[in-house]
């Protein structure tokens, strides 16, 4: 789905190849992105930037904080953020912590990237119901 409106992604990744490779991709599709490993810049990066969808890695061990904790953060921000989490590892626990925060979908890496397009296409139509 191509986008009209310059719509901002925030991608949170311990592993930069991932971050550039996601970046480049939504790029393409017409979002403005930013990227970082470190998920105290993240949070900084969100409050600054305010972007409309959030994919944000649970876990990040080289980040002085991991993914749930940048979700929290961004939900004490923003209570209304859209957030996209992903992990390699499927742990129920984080998934109900994810859930708990508000995060809007999950999804278990290695994921196919029809998934992350289904899941960025749905906020995109709810964000521009919304006008």
């Amino acid at each position: 789905m191509e986008h009209n409106q310059s719509l901002k992604l925030l991608i949170v990744d311990d592993e930069p190849a991932i971050v550039d490779f996601t970046q480049r991709i939504y790029q393409r599709k017409g979002f403005t992105t930013f990227g970082v490993t470190d998920g105290i810049k993240a949070v900084e990066i969100f409050e600054k930037e305010r972007p409309q969808i959030n994919l944000i890695d649970i876990r990040m061990p080289f980040s002085p904080i991991d993914g749930i904790e940048v979700l929290k953060r961004i939900k004490d921000i923003d209570k209304n953020a859209n957030c996209i989490m992903v992990t390699r590892i499927h742990e129920e626990e984080s998934v109900e912590r994810a859930r708990a925060l508000g995060a809007l979908h999950y999804l278990i890496k290695p994921f196919e990237l029809e998934k992350l397009d289904e899941c960025i296409d749905e906020i995109t139509k709810k964000l521009e119901a919304k006008g």
